[in-house]
């Protein structure tokens, strides 16, 4: 009996928090959002294209050496962090053109209480 009407209250409370609605960022607010998003993903492509170089060299440097199966390790590792790279490029331009699109709202001037006379 407990178990059932656990089971139904926990289903109900689901299904209200289902219908909450999504915060939605406008204005200001939404052009922050999306420029430190951009950002981020500029940081993470930068990253992964500083490995994908160190595993080219690496790997460069195993083929060298005659060690096929470190190569072969690298050069998977490279393919990673290129597939990482182009990833968070993309996602860096989609959000500098939404934080782009977003129109600069000019600051409110805040008036001191000596400017009111």
């Amino acid at each position: 009996m407990r178990a059932g009407f656990f089971a139904v209250f926990f289903a109900s409370a689901v299904v209200l928090v289902s219908a909450a609605p999504f915060p939605f960022l406008q204005g200001p607010a939404a052009k922050a959002h999306h420029q430190a998003q951009a950002d981020h993903h500029l940081r993470q492509a930068e990253v992964h294209l500083n490995h994908a170089e160190t595993h080219d060299n690496h790997a460069n440097a195993a083929t060298a050496n005659g060690n096929h199966q470190a190569a072969a390790h690298h050069i998977a590792q490279y393919n990673h962090h290129i597939q990482q790279f182009d990833h968070h490029t993309a996602e860096h331009e989609r959000h500098q053109a939404l934080a782009d699109a977003h129109p600069n709202y000019p600051q409110p001037h805040r008036r001191n209480i000596d400017e009111l006379d």
